[in-house]
């Protein structure tokens, strides 16, 4: 897999990120649930509610058809499973927010060493901050 379609596909769904942020900041969680479910698809392949319902085993399993790109596929879906936790916390759904978190560190502790030491500065933070939240 070309280091250009990775660069490209994390490009977009950096852009997809903001756009989700947007609609969440201006109140329109309705939206930006939406927006994270056809992002998941469209960029990881695979539908939330299927993730949603999977060990992270089986994600990471499901993420392997990808090849070179389950790394990047894994760290997207982690980046889109956080938003999906802070929408769920806006509705009250706890549980479904720990979970998503849960299955957020699971494939960032997975896929965090096979990222580039720049990709590492900002997802080590992140995992240790999971960590911390999921005990």
């Amino acid at each position: 897999m070309s280091q250009d379609y990775i660069l490209r596909l994390i490009e977009q769904v950096t852009q997809m990120l903001a756009s989700i942020l947007a609609l969440r900041r201006t109140g329109r969680d309705a939206e930006a649930a939406k927006e994270v479910e056809a992002v998941c698809l469209q960029s990881v392949g695979l539908p939330l509610s299927l993730v949603k319902r999977s060990s992270p085993e089986r994600i990471l399993q499901l993420l392997e058809s990808g090849g070179g790109t389950q790394h990047v596929r894994a760290v997207m879906l982690a980046e889109l499973l956080l938003q999906d936790a802070e929408l769920s916390d806006a509705a009250k759904k706890k549980s479904e927010a720990m979970i998503s978190r849960a299955q957020a560190h699971a494939l960032l502790a997975h896929s965090v060493d096979s990222l580039s030491p720049d990709e590492q500065a900002v997802y080590r933070p992140k995992l240790d901050a999971l960590a911390a939240i999921i005990k």
